[in-house]
């Protein structure tokens, strides 16, 4: 059987990629800012399908975003759920149960609703996820804070915004090695994780920013905007400025077809438009670091 978590299978050669599965897109939030410790940043889902990731910040050591799973609810609907994940500090191959107890992600807090649990597979981690309603067309606000906890631990943390009421909603915060400090670069992406052949037709967009960093004193946004893909051939992708948002969008699968000129790896500098951080978050950047929940076991998947 072709593994899918063994990185260098025949899963994951180009040629059988572009079979199955759209080519993933990226939009790269620049300039670096490498030792920012929060990240506020929005996204706009314009098109979805079934088995989508839609990452409104892939950072350092860790992604945030909505998904839409493979399957539907009791009513028929979507099943649509909010992610973010955070990587053990350090790569022990792609099996959760592999890496050292002392170099694991472990679990500090989590917000009602949500579900908690190790990863392997894209090396290891962990991963939470709970049921969010979103729908195409909400401004998806995400924000991850870093602090420190001790000289040689920090805690990161993921929160998301609920479209219908505006509160920021805690997914869960992680306690990791302090290997770095900082949240790296970070990144919008758009991935089809279906990859049953049928899922390439179907197309996904999405619109990402503002993307702002926080640096302790003030917030910097993006204005460097880098379009790049994975080695996946399928050339049914696309990314083009989308007027009503100020920023990029970036597509893939169906009958999208590349813009004529901005290809993968091409960069755009603008001068996008900003919003305004208000306390709601900053409360959240200024907090202290989380206290340390009690857990009773996980509850089943959503």
């Amino acid at each position: 059987m072709v593994s899918q978590a063994d990185r260098d299978s025949d899963y994951w050669k180009p040629e059988n990629m572009a079979k199955r599965q759209c080519t993933s897109v990226h939009i790269a939030y620049g300039p670096d800012l490498p030792e920012h410790t929060a990240a506020y940043t929005e996204m706009v889902v314009e098109k979805s399908a079934p088995g989508t990731y839609f990452a409104c910040n892939n950072f350092s050591v860790g992604y945030i975003g909505v998904q839409e799973l493979w399957d539907r609810n009791e009513k028929g609907e979507p099943r649509r759920v909010a992610i973010f994940s955070v990587w053990d500090a350090k790569d022990s191959g792609d099996n959760p149960h592999a890496a050292p107890e002392e170099e694991r992600a472990k679990l500090v807090a989590r917000g009602e609703g949500v579900i908690t649990e190790r990863f392997g597979g894209e090396g290891t981690g962990g991963k939470s996820m709970r049921p969010f309603n979103w729908k195409e067309g909400d401004v998806i606000r995400t924000l991850v804070v870093e602090k420190p906890d001790g000289e040689d631990f920090r805690q990161i943390a993921g929160y998301i915004q609920d479209p219908a009421t505006g509160k920021w909603e805690l997914l869960s915060c992680w306690r990791i090695q302090a290997v770095q400090r900082g949240l790296g670069g970070g990144c919008g992406f758009v991935e089809d994780f279906m990859r049953n052949v049928e899922s390439k037709g179907k197309e996904r967009r999405a619109t990402f920013g503002p993307a702002m960093r926080w640096d302790g004193t003030s917030w910097h946004a993006a204005t460097e905007f880098r379009f790049t893909r994975d080695s996946n051939p399928n050339a049914n992708i696309n990314c083009r400025l989308n007027p009503s948002r100020g920023y990029f969008s970036l597509a893939t699968g169906g009958d999208i077809s590349p813009e004529p000129d901005f290809a993968p790896f091409d960069s755009r500098v603008i001068t996008p438009p900003l919003p305004t951080i208000g306390e709601d978050v900053m409360s959240l950047v200024r907090a202290p670091k989380l206290p340390q929940q009690s857990f009773t076991p996980p509850a089943p998947r959503p």
